[in-house]
Protein backbone atom coordinates (compact mmCIF):
# COMPACT_ATOMS: atom_id res chain seq x y z
CA UNK A 1 0.00 0.00 0.00
CA UNK A 2 0.95 3.64 -0.45
CA UNK A 3 0.63 5.37 2.92
CA UNK A 4 0.86 9.05 3.85
CA UNK A 5 1.70 10.04 7.43
CA UNK A 6 0.73 13.67 8.05
CA UNK A 7 2.35 15.30 11.07
CA UNK A 8 5.96 16.30 11.58
CA UNK A 9 9.39 14.71 11.35
CA UNK A 10 11.40 17.81 12.29
CA UNK A 11 13.01 17.89 15.72
CA UNK A 12 12.68 15.48 18.63
CA UNK A 13 9.47 14.62 20.41
CA UNK A 14 6.76 12.04 20.82
CA UNK A 15 5.18 12.39 17.37
CA UNK A 16 8.57 12.44 15.62
CA UNK A 17 9.64 9.29 17.46
CA UNK A 18 6.31 7.61 16.71
CA UNK A 19 6.48 8.44 13.01
CA UNK A 20 10.10 7.34 12.73
CA UNK A 21 9.39 3.86 14.07
CA UNK A 22 5.92 3.52 12.54
CA UNK A 23 7.53 4.33 9.19
CA UNK A 24 10.12 1.63 9.71
CA UNK A 25 7.44 -0.91 10.69
CA UNK A 26 5.40 -0.08 7.58
CA UNK A 27 8.47 -0.24 5.33
CA UNK A 28 9.46 -3.61 6.77
CA UNK A 29 5.90 -4.71 5.99
CA UNK A 30 6.49 -3.89 2.30
CA UNK A 31 4.53 -0.62 2.13
CA UNK A 32 5.54 2.71 0.58
CA UNK A 33 5.56 5.69 2.98
CA UNK A 34 5.54 9.46 2.55
CA UNK A 35 5.60 11.79 5.55
CA UNK A 36 3.99 15.20 5.08
CA UNK A 37 6.08 17.06 7.64
CA UNK A 38 4.44 20.30 8.72
CA UNK A 39 6.22 22.76 10.99
CA UNK A 40 9.98 23.45 10.96
CA UNK A 41 12.20 22.53 8.05
CA UNK A 42 14.35 19.42 8.43
CA UNK A 43 17.82 19.97 9.86
CA UNK A 44 20.89 17.79 9.42
CA UNK A 45 19.88 15.18 12.00
CA UNK A 46 16.36 14.98 10.53
CA UNK A 47 17.83 14.42 7.08
CA UNK A 48 20.05 11.67 8.45
CA UNK A 49 16.97 9.99 9.92
CA UNK A 50 15.25 10.21 6.52
CA UNK A 51 18.25 8.60 4.83
CA UNK A 52 18.30 5.82 7.42
CA UNK A 53 14.63 5.04 6.87
CA UNK A 54 15.00 5.10 3.09
CA UNK A 55 17.34 2.12 3.43
CA UNK A 56 14.34 0.04 4.54
CA UNK A 57 12.17 0.77 1.49
CA UNK A 58 10.28 3.38 -0.52
CA UNK A 59 10.35 6.37 1.86
CA UNK A 60 10.45 10.17 1.60
CA UNK A 61 9.78 13.19 3.81
CA UNK A 62 8.00 16.11 2.14
CA UNK A 63 8.01 19.60 3.73
CA UNK A 64 5.23 21.50 1.91
CA UNK A 65 5.59 24.62 4.09
CA UNK A 66 9.07 25.39 2.75
CA UNK A 67 10.74 26.11 -0.56
CA UNK A 68 13.98 24.37 -1.45
CA UNK A 69 15.95 27.17 0.26
CA UNK A 70 13.87 26.69 3.46
CA UNK A 71 11.94 29.91 2.93
CA UNK A 72 8.50 29.51 4.48
CA UNK A 73 5.47 29.72 2.20
CA UNK A 74 2.00 30.86 3.24
CA UNK A 75 -0.88 28.68 4.48
CA UNK A 76 -2.70 28.79 1.14
CA UNK A 77 0.40 27.75 -0.79
CA UNK A 78 1.06 24.99 1.74
CA UNK A 79 -2.46 23.63 1.34
CA UNK A 80 -2.18 23.66 -2.46
CA UNK A 81 1.16 21.86 -2.34
CA UNK A 82 -0.33 19.17 -0.12
CA UNK A 83 -3.35 18.68 -2.40
CA UNK A 84 -1.20 18.58 -5.53
CA UNK A 85 1.08 15.97 -4.00
CA UNK A 86 -1.82 13.79 -2.86
CA UNK A 87 -3.54 13.95 -6.25
CA UNK A 88 -0.29 13.03 -7.95
CA UNK A 89 0.84 10.21 -5.62
CA UNK A 90 -2.69 8.83 -4.96
CA UNK A 91 -2.15 7.16 -1.55
CA UNK A 92 -4.24 4.23 -0.37
CA UNK A 93 -4.21 5.44 3.22
CA UNK A 94 -3.85 8.87 4.85
CA UNK A 95 -2.99 8.95 8.56
CA UNK A 96 -2.88 12.26 10.47
CA UNK A 97 -1.34 12.70 13.91
CA UNK A 98 -1.22 15.95 15.91
CA UNK A 99 -2.95 19.28 15.34
CA UNK A 100 -2.99 21.90 12.60
CA UNK A 101 -5.55 22.60 9.92
CA UNK A 102 -3.31 21.49 7.07
CA UNK A 103 -3.41 17.98 8.55
CA UNK A 104 -7.17 17.87 8.08
CA UNK A 105 -7.91 20.03 5.03
CA UNK A 106 -6.85 17.40 2.46
CA UNK A 107 -9.37 14.96 3.91
CA UNK A 108 -12.11 17.58 4.07
CA UNK A 109 -11.44 18.59 0.48
CA UNK A 110 -12.23 15.16 -0.84
CA UNK A 111 -9.19 12.93 -0.54
CA UNK A 112 -10.44 9.53 -1.73
CA UNK A 113 -8.07 7.28 0.22
CA UNK A 114 -8.91 5.87 3.65
CA UNK A 115 -8.56 8.75 6.11
CA UNK A 116 -7.52 7.97 9.69
CA UNK A 117 -6.77 10.23 12.63
CA UNK A 118 -4.49 8.95 15.40
CA UNK A 119 -5.10 10.71 18.73
CA UNK A 120 -1.85 10.64 20.71
CA UNK A 121 -2.75 13.48 23.06
CA UNK A 122 -5.37 13.43 25.80
CA UNK A 123 -8.52 13.41 23.66
CA UNK A 124 -9.64 16.67 25.29
CA UNK A 125 -10.07 19.82 23.12
CA UNK A 126 -8.13 22.98 23.83
CA UNK A 127 -11.07 25.15 22.79
CA UNK A 128 -13.39 25.93 19.89
CA UNK A 129 -10.47 26.57 17.52
CA UNK A 130 -8.94 23.15 18.10
CA UNK A 131 -8.33 21.69 14.63
CA UNK A 132 -9.32 18.20 15.80
CA UNK A 133 -12.99 19.22 15.51
CA UNK A 134 -12.49 18.69 11.77
CA UNK A 135 -12.00 14.95 12.26
CA UNK A 136 -15.78 14.41 12.36
CA UNK A 137 -16.21 15.84 8.88
CA UNK A 138 -13.36 14.37 6.89
CA UNK A 139 -12.14 11.10 8.43
CA UNK A 140 -13.30 7.49 8.21
CA UNK A 141 -11.66 6.21 11.36
CA UNK A 142 -10.09 7.30 14.65
CA UNK A 143 -7.29 5.48 16.45
CA UNK A 144 -6.32 6.26 20.03
CA UNK A 145 -3.01 5.80 21.78
CA UNK A 146 -4.80 4.36 24.83
CA UNK A 147 -8.28 3.31 25.89
CA UNK A 148 -9.01 6.35 28.14
CA UNK A 149 -7.75 8.66 25.39
CA UNK A 150 -10.25 7.16 22.94
CA UNK A 151 -13.06 7.54 25.47
CA UNK A 152 -12.14 11.19 25.99
CA UNK A 153 -12.04 11.87 22.26
CA UNK A 154 -15.41 10.26 21.61
CA UNK A 155 -17.04 12.15 24.49
CA UNK A 156 -15.53 15.59 23.87
CA UNK A 157 -15.43 15.66 20.06
CA UNK A 158 -18.68 13.80 19.44
CA UNK A 159 -17.19 10.87 17.53
CA UNK A 160 -19.93 8.24 17.25
CA UNK A 161 -18.13 5.33 15.61
CA UNK A 162 -15.88 2.76 17.34
CA UNK A 163 -12.29 3.79 18.11
CA UNK A 164 -9.43 1.31 17.78
CA UNK A 165 -6.65 1.49 20.38
CA UNK A 166 -3.18 1.44 18.83
CA UNK A 167 -0.28 2.70 20.96
CA UNK A 168 2.29 5.08 19.55
CA UNK A 169 5.81 3.78 19.03
CA UNK A 170 8.37 4.79 21.66
CA UNK A 171 12.06 4.70 20.88
CA UNK A 172 12.53 0.91 20.99
CA UNK A 173 15.54 0.71 23.27
CA UNK A 174 15.79 -3.02 22.56
CA UNK A 175 16.49 -2.09 18.92
CA UNK A 176 18.56 1.08 19.31
CA UNK A 177 20.85 -0.21 22.03
CA UNK A 178 21.90 -3.05 24.26
CA UNK A 179 19.27 -3.43 26.98
CA UNK A 180 20.32 -5.80 29.76
CA UNK A 181 17.90 -8.56 30.68
CA UNK A 182 15.88 -7.78 33.76
CA UNK A 183 17.01 -9.70 36.82
CA UNK A 184 14.86 -9.71 39.93
CA UNK A 185 16.87 -8.33 42.84
CA UNK A 186 16.48 -6.60 46.18
CA UNK A 187 17.33 -3.05 47.22
CA UNK A 188 17.64 -2.31 50.95
CA UNK A 189 15.01 0.08 52.27
CA UNK A 190 16.41 3.61 52.25
CA UNK A 191 19.04 2.84 49.58
CA UNK A 192 16.92 3.14 46.41
CA UNK A 193 17.68 5.79 43.78
CA UNK A 194 14.75 7.29 41.87
CA UNK A 195 14.69 9.36 38.68
CA UNK A 196 12.27 11.68 36.89
CA UNK A 197 12.55 11.93 33.07
CA UNK A 198 10.33 14.49 31.35
CA UNK A 199 9.84 18.15 30.49
CA UNK A 200 10.19 20.47 33.47
CA UNK A 201 6.79 22.14 33.16
CA UNK A 202 4.28 22.56 36.00
CA UNK A 203 1.82 19.81 35.07
CA UNK A 204 4.58 17.17 34.88
CA UNK A 205 5.18 17.63 38.60
CA UNK A 206 8.99 17.72 38.89
CA UNK A 207 9.07 20.75 41.22
CA UNK A 208 6.23 19.28 43.29
CA UNK A 209 8.21 16.03 43.52
CA UNK A 210 11.34 17.80 44.79
CA UNK A 211 9.21 19.57 47.43
CA UNK A 212 8.24 16.14 48.76
CA UNK A 213 11.87 15.28 49.51
CA UNK A 214 11.56 15.61 53.33
CA UNK A 215 9.13 12.67 53.26
CA UNK A 216 10.65 10.83 50.28
CA UNK A 217 14.04 10.90 52.01
CA UNK A 218 12.67 8.51 54.63
CA UNK A 219 12.63 5.73 52.01
CA UNK A 220 14.86 6.98 49.16
CA UNK A 221 18.60 7.54 49.11
CA UNK A 222 18.64 9.90 46.09
CA UNK A 223 16.28 11.70 43.72
CA UNK A 224 17.49 12.69 40.23
CA UNK A 225 15.63 15.10 37.92
CA UNK A 226 16.30 14.96 34.16
CA UNK A 227 14.74 17.32 31.61
CA UNK A 228 14.54 20.95 30.62
CA UNK A 229 11.88 23.60 30.93
CA UNK A 230 10.74 26.60 32.97
CA UNK A 231 10.84 24.72 36.29
CA UNK A 232 14.55 23.93 36.02
CA UNK A 233 15.62 27.20 37.68
CA UNK A 234 13.18 26.94 40.61
CA UNK A 235 14.16 23.30 41.17
CA UNK A 236 17.85 24.17 41.34
CA UNK A 237 17.13 27.08 43.67
CA UNK A 238 15.03 24.90 45.99
CA UNK A 239 17.71 22.23 46.18
CA UNK A 240 20.34 24.83 47.04
CA UNK A 241 18.24 26.76 49.56
CA UNK A 242 17.34 23.57 51.45
CA UNK A 243 20.86 22.17 51.38
CA UNK A 244 19.87 18.99 49.53
CA UNK A 245 22.75 19.06 47.01
CA UNK A 246 24.10 15.67 48.12
CA UNK A 247 20.70 13.91 47.83
CA UNK A 248 18.61 15.67 45.16
CA UNK A 249 20.06 16.43 41.74
CA UNK A 250 18.85 18.42 38.71
CA UNK A 251 20.85 17.35 35.65
CA UNK A 252 19.18 19.08 32.71
CA UNK A 253 18.43 17.21 29.44
CA UNK A 254 18.98 13.48 29.28
CA UNK A 255 20.68 11.57 26.43
CA UNK A 256 19.24 9.03 24.01
CA UNK A 257 20.33 5.70 22.62
CA UNK A 258 22.76 3.57 24.61
CA UNK A 259 23.68 6.45 26.92
CA UNK A 260 20.01 6.72 27.93
CA UNK A 261 19.79 2.96 28.52
CA UNK A 262 22.92 2.99 30.68
CA UNK A 263 21.57 5.96 32.64
CA UNK A 264 18.07 4.56 33.11
CA UNK A 265 19.19 1.11 34.22
CA UNK A 266 21.26 2.73 36.96
CA UNK A 267 18.08 3.67 38.85
CA UNK A 268 15.80 1.53 40.98
CA UNK A 269 12.53 3.22 40.00
CA UNK A 270 11.22 6.13 37.91
CA UNK A 271 8.63 8.67 39.02
CA UNK A 272 6.13 10.65 36.93
CA UNK A 273 3.65 12.66 39.06
CA UNK A 274 2.07 14.30 36.02
CA UNK A 275 -1.43 15.71 36.47
CA UNK A 276 -1.80 17.13 32.96
CA UNK A 277 -3.83 16.16 29.92
CA UNK A 278 -1.61 13.25 28.91
CA UNK A 279 -1.76 10.81 26.06
CA UNK A 280 0.39 7.93 27.29
CA UNK A 281 3.93 9.07 28.18
CA UNK A 282 6.60 7.14 26.33
CA UNK A 283 9.12 7.52 29.19
CA UNK A 284 7.11 4.95 31.15
CA UNK A 285 7.45 2.44 28.31
CA UNK A 286 11.18 3.07 28.21
CA UNK A 287 11.37 2.48 31.95
CA UNK A 288 9.60 -0.88 31.59
CA UNK A 289 11.82 -1.81 28.65
CA UNK A 290 14.79 -1.51 31.02
CA UNK A 291 13.02 -3.48 33.78
CA UNK A 292 12.79 -0.39 35.99
CA UNK A 293 9.44 -0.08 37.85
CA UNK A 294 7.60 3.23 37.86
CA UNK A 295 5.14 5.19 39.98
CA UNK A 296 2.74 7.52 38.16
CA UNK A 297 -0.62 9.21 38.49
CA UNK A 298 -3.36 7.52 36.47
CA UNK A 299 -4.14 10.42 34.13
CA UNK A 300 -4.74 10.26 30.38
CA UNK A 301 -3.80 6.90 28.90
CA UNK A 302 -1.40 5.88 31.69
CA UNK A 303 -3.87 3.27 33.08
CA UNK A 304 -3.21 1.23 29.92
CA UNK A 305 0.28 0.62 31.32
CA UNK A 306 -1.08 -1.14 34.41
CA UNK A 307 1.08 -4.08 35.43
CA UNK A 308 1.80 -5.98 38.68
CA UNK A 309 5.21 -4.39 39.21
CA UNK A 310 4.48 -0.66 38.92
CA UNK A 311 2.14 1.70 40.79
CA UNK A 312 -0.52 3.84 39.08
CA UNK A 313 -2.46 5.91 41.60
CA UNK A 314 -5.31 8.41 41.67
CA UNK A 315 -4.35 12.07 41.15
CA UNK A 316 -7.22 13.10 43.44
CA UNK A 317 -5.17 12.29 46.54
CA UNK A 318 -1.70 13.94 46.55
CA UNK A 319 -0.54 11.67 49.39
CA UNK A 320 -1.24 8.59 47.28
CA UNK A 321 1.84 9.21 45.14
CA UNK A 322 4.33 9.33 48.01
CA UNK A 323 2.61 6.34 49.62
CA UNK A 324 2.99 4.42 46.34
CA UNK A 325 6.70 5.25 46.24
CA UNK A 326 7.06 3.91 49.77
CA UNK A 327 5.18 0.71 48.87
CA UNK A 328 7.36 0.15 45.81
CA UNK A 329 10.53 0.59 47.83
CA UNK A 330 9.28 -1.88 50.46
CA UNK A 331 8.66 -4.41 47.68
CA UNK A 332 12.18 -3.84 46.39
CA UNK A 333 13.47 -4.43 49.90
CA UNK A 334 11.40 -7.58 50.38
CA UNK A 335 12.14 -9.01 46.92
CA UNK A 336 8.47 -9.21 45.88
CA UNK A 337 8.87 -6.99 42.80
CA UNK A 338 9.55 -9.09 39.68
CA UNK A 339 11.82 -7.20 37.27
CA UNK A 340 11.80 -10.02 34.74
CA UNK A 341 7.98 -10.00 34.62
CA UNK A 342 7.98 -6.22 34.16
CA UNK A 343 10.33 -6.37 31.19
CA UNK A 344 8.37 -9.28 29.71
CA UNK A 345 5.14 -7.22 30.00
CA UNK A 346 6.76 -4.49 27.91
CA UNK A 347 8.09 -6.99 25.38
CA UNK A 348 4.71 -8.64 24.85
CA UNK A 349 2.68 -5.43 24.58
CA UNK A 350 4.83 -2.42 23.68
CA UNK A 351 8.11 -3.55 22.11
CA UNK A 352 8.87 -2.67 18.49
CA UNK A 353 8.04 -6.21 17.39
CA UNK A 354 4.73 -6.27 19.27
CA UNK A 355 3.60 -2.85 18.01
CA UNK A 356 4.74 -3.60 14.46
CA UNK A 357 2.55 -6.70 14.45
CA UNK A 358 -0.45 -4.76 15.78
CA UNK A 359 -0.09 -1.89 13.30
CA UNK A 360 0.39 -4.15 10.27
CA UNK A 361 -2.57 -6.23 11.41
CA UNK A 362 -4.75 -3.12 11.63
CA UNK A 363 -3.61 -1.94 8.20
CA UNK A 364 -4.38 -5.29 6.62
CA UNK A 365 -7.85 -5.25 8.14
Amino acid sequence: MKIVLAGTMAGRGGIQTHYQWLSRALLEGGHSVRVLSLGPALDGSDKARETELAAFGDFEVICPQFNADKARVGPMATGLRILNFLRRWKPDSYLACGTGWNLFLPAILGLRSTRTFHEVMSGVPTGRKDSRWAVRFGFNEVLAQAGPVGENFARHFGWKRPITVLPAFPEPLEVTGNVPEGVTHTVPFGQAKAAFFSRLVPHKGALWLVRQWPRLSQSLKELHIFGKGPEEGPIRELIKSEGWEDKVFCHGPYPDGQDYIDLLTGFDLTLLPTTGAEGAPLVLLESMACAVPFVAYGVGGIPDYTNPDSEIVSPDDPDSFVEAVERTIRRLDQGTLDHERLQRFYGEKFSFGALKERWLGWLES
